[in-house]
């Protein structure tokens, strides 16, 4: 079977789904959004997410091809069939998420007021800002620094992966500890400025 895959309400790519004798093989190709944070796959399955993989960029593409096995399939309430929708995004959807709608055009937002976030803490590092801005990796500020922690269990992909090299484990929490002379080492290759 051959699907859809949507990144911000727009279709952006296909999904192949082959169901086999252990599970089923998986294929993605989806065009590459500009300025991209860190993307995943996810199905929709009327429950909770099937968290499907992280794309690869490839040839300036996001690419991914893997399988997954009759258990994990079971898990996630598709050993029937396939889910229903599938779709790129830094977390999967919760149920009182808004589907991205397609962009308004001007003469729409003008009416619309203006609001203004402020800035929250940032690493300069660009793929830990991505994580932060996904919204799975909490930041607090400290003396040295910034700690940068998540949840954690051994059996399941946590959302620090992508660092996990600079990681320690505290009970069920995977935590960084990230300090000034870090920040200076991600600026001196970023643009943006540490700690705004």
């Amino acid at each position: 079977m051959r699907a859809t895959v949507s990144y911000a309400g727009e279709p952006t790519g296909w999904l192949l789904w082959e169901p086999d004798a252990y599970g089923v093989q998986i294929e993605v190709d989806c065009a590459m959004p500009p300025d991209a944070p860190l993307l995943r796959c996810y199905g929709e399955t009327g429950g909770a997410p099937l968290l499907i993989g992280l794309p690869a960029p490839e040839n300036g593409r996001l690419r991914l091809r893997r399988h997954l096995s009759k258990e994990t399939l079971k898990a996630a309430g598709c050993a029937d069939g396939p889910p229903a929708a599938f779709y790129l995004a830094e977390r999967s959807r919760q149920k009182d998420d808004v589907v991205p709608q397609p962009e308004q055009t001007p003469q729409d937002t003008a009416s619309q007021p203006q609001i203004t976030v402020k800035p929250s803490l940032r690493t300069g590092d660009a793929v830990l800002d991505a994580l932060l801005d996904g919204g799975e990796v909490h930041v607090e500020r400290r003396q040295e620094g910034l700690r940068l922690h998540c949840p954690f269990s051994p059996d399941r992909p946590f959302a620090l992966a992508p660092a996990f090299v600079l990681c320690r484990v505290e009970g069920d929490e995977a935590t960084l500890d990230w300090t000034k002379k870090d920040a200076a080492g991600a600026a001196a290759s970023n643009t943006e400025q540490s700690f705004t």
